[in-house]
């Protein structure tokens, strides 16, 4: 086993209590803070390590942003069929949780991405890599959580 196997979660370790995803929120936080600065491929590592530790339905909330955050790496690559299927699949992991979500305000990031996905789907292949309005993932006001 090399240093890095060492640092690296087990899939197979204890998945962590509702109080202790309350308490790694900050992670949540660090990873939306890099998506939204454009480092889709950091934000995907700092949520994967969280990810896995996750119950339900925070699993399936964290693969959906993951998913997402993959697709605008695949975008940034020039790699339209792994743009539009990833940005599907995490839309499709999102899709039935509440509005707001861990403080997420899930139903604007729904909107928004749905928006770039088919923004992206009308340029196409030959068009796709000229676009560049890479939604942000937004926290939920106060008032709505």
């Amino acid at each position: 086993m090399t240093n890095s196997d060492e640092r690296r979660p087990s899939r197979n370790a204890r998945l962590l209590t509702e109080e202790e995803v309350q308490a790694r929120r900050p992670v949540l936080l660090d990873g939306i803070a890099q998506f939204n600065g454009g480092y889709f491929f950091q934000s995907h590592e700092t949520w994967e390590e969280f990810w896995l530790r996750c119950p339900l339905p925070a699993r399936t909330f964290l693969q959906g942003v993951i998913q997402i955050a993959a697709a605008f790496v695949h975008l940034r690559r020039g790699e339209y069929e792994g743009t539009v299927k990833l940005l599907g699949h995490g839309l499709s992991k999102l899709e039935d949780f509440p509005d707001v979500y861990l403080g997420v305000n899930v139903r604007r990031l729904i909107y928004d991405v749905t928006a770039a996905r088919e923004a992206i789907v009308r340029l196409g292949p030959d068009g796709f890599t000229e676009w560049d309005d890479v939604p942000q993932i937004h926290l939920a006001d106060v008032a709505e959580v």
